[in-house]
């Protein structure tokens, strides 16, 4: 079987006898809580949970921190402009700096031509995250985006075109047409070759307007990371850090090491234990996407 990879970065509170996440990669968002959309999902609740990095001064403090911490990389996240894009590139004189001591992992938001797309290359960034979604009513509905499909996959085409790495997400439990719509997402990523791929789920945010909304079953991770194994067999799946927890969903944990996924992100010490006997297993505080550069490392160690 393929090596197994564990990831913890600083994303939240998570202590195990072999892993800890104090030591993790730490996410900035480069907008502070600022989006121009207010996603019924997120709400903005979650660049509430990282470093404020909204100004020069603020975001240099942390990456020279980073470098100084011996991490070998950081996570940049933010709000979306009103053209889609979260403004990594505004930094993009000082990122370059470092691009060379540290992997800069970026969530990019829409990307709506190679310009932007360069912009991101030109700011020292190696791997951009972008969530897929095949439905255009859940993006003008759910989003509240005035994008289509067309541009979640054509921004991946850019983004690979100037020689970023592609690493999408797929949320189980966005598509307001269900599980089939959210494994359509999957099968839509073949026309962009993606570099590895994250499966997450919806986690009901408490003070968004989908508080309430059902998450994905632990039957249903397990037919997406099932269907995103069988359609890209030649790239690293991850099951991800954003995906609702309990004893049920163990069993998702346990599918992921039996099916050869290549990455669990905070996985539960009995999913630690059971895959010991089974796979080979390294750990990593990096965050998952950082598969693409990992899994060649473990291969050729």
């Amino acid at each position: 079987m393929r090596p197994l990879l564990l990831y913890a970065p600083n994303l939240k509170r998570y202590e195990t006898d072999f892993l800890d996440s104090r030591k993790g990669w730490k996410s900035i968002s480069v907008t502070g809580t600022y989006c121009a959309f207010n996603c019924k999902h997120c709400g903005r609740r979650v660049l509430e949970s990282m470093i404020d990095g909204s100004a020069q001064d603020k975001i240099e403090k942390e990456v020279m921190e980073a470098v100084n911490r011996g991490d070998e990389g950081i996570i940049l996240s933010g709000g979306s402009t009103l053209r889609g894009d979260v403004p990594i590139w505004k930094y993009s004189n000082l990122l370059k700096r470092y691009s060379d001591k540290l992997t800069i992992i970026v969530h990019t938001g829409v990307v709506k031509n190679e310009e932007i797309a360069m912009k991101f290359k030109e700011s020292g960034v190696k791997i951009a995250l972008l969530d897929m979604i095949s439905d255009n009513d859940a993006i003008r509905d759910i989003l509240g985006q005035p994008f289509t499909v067309n541009d979640y996959l054509n921004s991946f085409k850019y983004l690979k075109k100037v020689g970023i790495k592609i690493v999408p997400h797929i949320i189980l439990g966005l598509s307001k047409k269900g599980l089939e719509g959210d494994l359509e997402s999957i099968r839509l990523l073949q026309e962009v070759n993606p570099d590895a791929l994250i499966i997450v789920g919806l986690m009901p945010l408490v003070g968004t307007q989908m508080n309430n909304s059902r998450p994905p079953t632990p039957e249903e991770m397990i037919v997406a990371l099932k269907t995103a194994r069988d359609t890209f067999p030649n790239i690293p799946i991850n099951l991800g850090c954003a995906r609702p927890r309990g004893k049920s969903f163990l069993e998702v944990e346990k599918f992921a090491v039996d099916y050869d996924i290549d990455a669990i992100a905070f996985p539960e010490d009995e999913t630690y234990e059971y895959a010991k006997g089974k796979r080979e297993i390294f750990l990593s505080y990096a965050c998952c996407g950082n598969v693409v550069f990992d899994i060649f490392k473990v291969i050729t160690s």
